[in-house]
């Protein structure tokens, strides 16, 4: 590991605790080593994560040049984004609520609130889930605005709103396996009613389910186009807020039955190595998982493509729906199958199923 690998680490840990960075890390780089940094920050998408421990830095550690004045442009446009983001999704939920509905925010605007500095750090879309019918009802609300809401092979449905993609999907936790998905689906309806949701300014899923949604979707990003650091520090700092608040025999009896137990045991071994997670905080796999898990697989992918694989050679700059995005996914999936069927197999080959029905549609 470089020493602006070492150095990056070092900030985006300490970003994340809100501790002062170790000063020895950083007194012998060289202006290449700190526009390193940066870059490996901006392709994560954890330059506000990262700025937050380095202000803690002393001034004669701090880079020159333009370095400094470019990270705090970036900063206060990631805050200006959020909070912009911030205003639209109080009024989409507020007109869903009036029309009886009960959205659920996912991912993102809803994992924010477990950073000490949530306007920091970084969002894409704005991700809801409508329970069960509600989600043909709040695609015709969509569709008296401004808007016209896009569907997609996947079953989801997009549409913009005051300048932001807003994403409808069908089910909260993204399963591809089809009766495993339709048992987990049920389950999180019944708790969408039994956990009272929709009573916060923003409606979040039940502690068990949400740190299922984060496992998952970090999953699913790793079999296809790849994914980010910025999804790994979600998840550990969920796991440290929720930590007690579900049960834990009860999310890893819903690793065994999703087949992602292997793949929960790799990301939770993979959140202790890089960001000094707290093993004890961790979700549970459900059992113990046997045999050499591929941690340095998981980590090339995490490293070389970034958030949702964008800086990979030749990927668009954002991921897209067209026919040439699908095949491209597809084609990602087919590189990482062996390391996809060596961690979560049934939930692998049903993704690939998947994948290739989409291609049909």
């Amino acid at each position: 590991m470089t020493a602006a690998e070492t150095a990056f680490l070092e900030l985006l840990r300490k970003g994340l605790e809100g501790r002062e960075p170790d000063h020895r890390l950083f007194g012998e780089l060289a202006e290449p080593d700190w526009e390193s940094i940066y870059g490996m920050a901006k392709r994560q998408t954890v330059c506000g994560v990262c700025y937050g421990s380095f202000c803690r830095l002393p001034d004669p550690l701090l880079p020159g040049g333009s370095l400094l004045p470019r990270w705090v442009a970036r900063v206060n446009a990631i805050e200006t984004r959020n909070a912009g983001m911030q205003r639209a999704l109080s009024e989409l939920i507020s007109m869903f609520r009036q029309a009886g509905l009960h959205p659920v925010v996912q991912k993102g605007l809803s994992v924010a609130r477990f950073y000490g500095n949530p306007e920091l750090r970084e969002s894409g879309d704005i991700d809801l889930w409508l329970p069960g019918d509600e989600l043909r009802r709040g695609t015709a609300i969509v569709s008296e605005l401004d808007s016209t809401p896009v569907r997609h092979p996947d079953g989801s449905i997009s549409f913009s709103y005051k300048d932001f993609v807003v994403e409808f999907h069908r089910t909260l936790v993204n399963i591809s396996n089809p009766v495993v998905a339709l048992r987990l689906d049920a389950y999180a309806r019944r708790q969408c009613v039994a956990g009272g949701y929709g009573r916060e300014a923003i409606p979040s899923p039940a502690p068990l389910l949400e740190m299922l949604l984060l496992d998952v979707h970090i999953m699913r990003h790793a079999f296809g186009n790849g994914v980010g650091l910025r999804q790994v520090c979600d998840y550990v700092l969920a796991a440290r807020a929720l930590d007690g608040k579900y049960d834990r025999r009860e999310f890893g009896h819903w690793c065994h039955v999703l087949g992602i137990s292997r793949w929960t045991a790799l990301l939770n071994e993979y959140a202790v190595t890089l960001l000094d997670a707290d093993p004890a905080a961790l979700p549970p796999p459900g059992r113990e998982a046997k045999g050499r898990l591929p941690v340095g697989k998981l980590h090339d992918i995490i490293t070389q493509g970034g958030n949702f694989g964008q800086h990979l050679k030749g990927r668009a700059s954002r991921p897209g729906r067209s026919r040439g995005s699908k095949l491209r996914t597809l084609a990602m999936f087919a590189r990482r199958s062996r390391f996809a069927a060596a961690v979560a197999p049934a939930e692998a080959f049903w993704n690939f199923v998947r994948l290739m029905a989409g291609q049909i549609h």
